[in-house]
Order: structure tokens, then C-alpha cells, then sequence
């Protein structure tokens, strides 16, 4: 169950068809993009009727139960749960015996209009020239000398679901020697590189490709965009695990969760955040209108990517992936089984066992179950 999922599908029919909407206001945004269509509309179908799903009956009480097949879209708050925990199971699987740091870049907030009006290709500049910038200081030897590994997760929103595009990486304290033969570590375990000087080669790179590819949005900055708000902030984060835990968070779902939700009705959305400076817990208080303008404007492109790989963490660079770890003599260790955990979807909601047996098929658009049945 989630309740913001319910409460978007209430709201959805207003947004899907202008006719319905009402007058059109400062705040309310009725014309969406194919892309924002597509997730309300996903997001209205998941586990239901519409998208078919399974009959069960179970092996003990007999009962019959139905359950829908999900969306499994990135914005459904439904959903992206099994995709999250698999990622999280993945990447803390690669983590390496060295330590780790999280590297957040942020742009200055006069240039968040180029990416509202350009976000894909905005998106993609974000992502080549911040790990470029990266790899260009890791590449001088007065500061590492090496290729280093990134795992890149774009975050589109603020505590307060605002539009604030910006980047976290994980990277691994240390790379490969430009021979492919000897691992270099970090000079220390809380300091990777320079921030200043990551921050200055990622503001001219970016400069530089908005004033080749998009020459039209570079003329509406003023000169002083380039010269401040280019923030790179490097933080410890350990042997990795409390990093990937905290963006697997964001990596299948979008910019908030049932868990901050104060209350919400058809006119006002509640909801907590921690305020950045203070970091205090606090409440944020919405229209309605203002609430779904908000989470729609963080649905992403269609085909595009919420999380990246540089260095020898490229997909392509598994013969790298594998000399590095040879290079820090990663253990191969091979463990018992673990117990699977319960098959929730087998769970029968009569009697409680995880008894329930798959007997049938609900088409697309079948009837709903007769009441008192789910």
C-alpha cells in the first residue's frame, strides 16, 4: 500500500485531460510532456485490472487470491524496491578493501533553467564533464597519477522536491597506474583530491560544451554564472557500504517516499525534510497542485540513465575491473547459502502461509475481483 501512490492516481485524471482541469493557474502546469503522461499514466494502471496479473489459490485454506502485475516505472512510488535492494546487493558485492568517498557536484542556480529546457542533453553534460574533471586531477601525479573508478548517480531534486540538478559519485580511494600494473592509493584516508581545482576544470568544461552544443541557452548566462556556485564536496564515506545503502535510495524511485509524508488531501500536501543548514527536521506544507507540479518535474527522459560508470568502472572495462582486482588481492570467497527470503507475493492474506500457488492468468482489462477479495 502506499498512500502517495493512491493519492497521485486521484489526482491524475485532472492533469491527463486538461478539459477537466479547471482554469489554469501560475502554479498548475495542465499541458504535461509524453514523458510526465507516461508516468502518470503508468503510475494510475500499476496493480490493476488494467496491466493484468495472476490468480493464486492456496495449498492450505483453498481460498483464492488475485494479485495485478506492477508498472515497475521509475516515478511509481509502488515500485523499484526489488530493483534498489538488487543494485545495493551489486555494487556492495565490488566494493574493494580500500576506502571510499562520495563526491557531490553542484551547479549554480541560474543555469537550472538550461536544464528544465534541454534535460537530457544537460544531464549528459553534467555527467561527461564532472567525471572528466575528475580523471583530469587524478591524472596529475602531484595528486594521485591514476585512472580512478566512479559510479555516478544524478539527483534532480532538493530536500524540499525544488529542481536542483546535481551529481553524486562513489569513487574508490586510489586507481590504476597508467600501465595497468601497480595500484595507487589515496595520499589519505580522508582526502581524495582537490576540490577547488575538480571544481574549476568542471566549470570551464561545462562552459565550453553549452557554448558549443547549446548556443542559445550559453547566451542567456550572464558572465558571473561562470565564476561562482560550482561546488565539489568530498566526503569520507568508509568502506562504501553507508554510501551505496543511502543512493540506492534514489537509483529506482524518484524525489520522495511514503516514509515523509505528514498528510495529504485533495487540496494541501504535508511532508518533512532536514533543512541543509541547519539540519533540523522540518515541514514543508503544498498546495496540491504545486505538490504534483514538483514530483512531475523529476520524471527523466525516456532512455535515460539515473546511474553511470567511469574509469575502469565502465561496462567495457572488465579486463581493467579484473587486473585491479588481482592488483589489491580481492579475496574470492565462496559462501554457503543463504536462506532465500519469503516470497511476499506467496504469502496467502487469509490465513497467513506462504502456501498460495499460481493457477491462472488475469487478462489486460479484466473485470476486478469480487469484493472483499484483493
Amino acid at each position: 500500500m502506499s498512500f502517495l501512490a493512491d493519492w497521485l492516481r486521484r489526482q491524475a485524471p485532472a492533469w491527463l485531460d486538461p478539459a477537466t482541469a479547471g482554469p489554469v493557474t501560475p502554479t498548475r502546469r495542465p499541458h504535461l510532456s509524453p514523458a510526465q503522461r507516461r508516468a502518470l499514466l503508468a503510475i494510475t494502471r500499476c496493480r490493476t485490472p488494467e496491466l493484468g496479473g495472476h490468480v493464486y489459490r492456496c495449498a492450505d485454506c483453498t481460498r483464492t487470491d488475485f494479485a495485478y502485475h506492477s508498472c515497475n516505472h521509475r516515478a511509481c512510488p509502488r515500485c523499484g524496491g526489488a530493483a534498489a535492494a538488487a543494485w545495493t546487493a551489486k555494487q556492495t558485492e565490488r566494493l574493494l578493501p580500500v576506502p571510499y568517498f562520495m563526491v557531490t557536484f553542484t551547479v549554480p542556480e541560474e543555469l537550472r533553467f538550461a536544464f528544465k529546457a534541454r534535460p537530457k542533453l544537460m544531464h549528459d553534460l553534467l555527467f561527461t564533464h564532472a567525471a572528466r574533471a575528475l580523471q583530469t586531477i587524478a591524472d596529475d601525479p602531484r595528486h594521485l597519477g591514476a585512472e580512478l573508478g566512479m559510479v555516478g548517480v544524478l539527483h534532480t531534486w532538493g530536500r524540499q522536491m525544488q529542481h536542483h540538478p546535481h551529481l553524486h559519485f562513489i569513487v574508490a580511494g586510489g586507481g590504476v597506474n597508467p600501465a595497468g600494473k601497480a595500484w595507487i592509493h589515496s595520499r589519505r584516508t580522508d582526502w581524495l583530491l582537490p576540490g577547488d581545482a575538480v571544481a574549476g576544470v568542471f566549470r570551464r568544461g561545462m562552459e565550453a560544451a553549452m557554448r558549443s552544443t547549446v548556443p542559445e541557452l550559453h547566451a542567456q548566462l550572464s558572465e558571473s554564472v561562470w565564476r561562482a556556485g560550482w561546488w565539489v564536496h568530498t566526503q569520507p564515506a568508509g568502506t562504501g557500504e553507508r554510501v551505496v545503502k543511502y543512493l540506492a535510495r534514489y537509483v529506482g524511485r524518484t524525489a520522495i517516499s511514503d516514509e515523509r509524508i505528514l498528510a495529504m488531501n485533495d487540496e494541501t500536501v504535508a511532508f518533512r525534510y532536514t533543512d541543509t543548514k541547519t539540519q533540523e527536521r522540518r515541514a514543508c506544507a503544498l498546495s496540491a497542485e504545486e505538490f504534483m507540479r514538483r514530483y512531475l518535474q523529476h520524471v527523466l527522459p525516456p532512455g535515460q540513465h539515473r546511474v553511470r560508470y567511469f574509469g575502469w568502472r565502465h561496462p567495457a572495462a572488465k579486463k581493467k575491473r579484473a587486473a585491479v582486482e588481482t592488483l589489491l588481492a580481492v579475496p574470492i570467497v565462496v559462501c554457503a547459502k543463504a536462506d532465500e527470503p519469503p516470497q511476499w507475493h506467496l504469502r496467502c492474506p487469509h490465513c497467513a502461509r506462504f502456501s498460495l500457488v499460481r493457477v491462472g492468468t488475469l487478462p489486460r482489462l479484466a473485470r476486478a475481483p469480487p469484493s472483499g477479495q484483493r
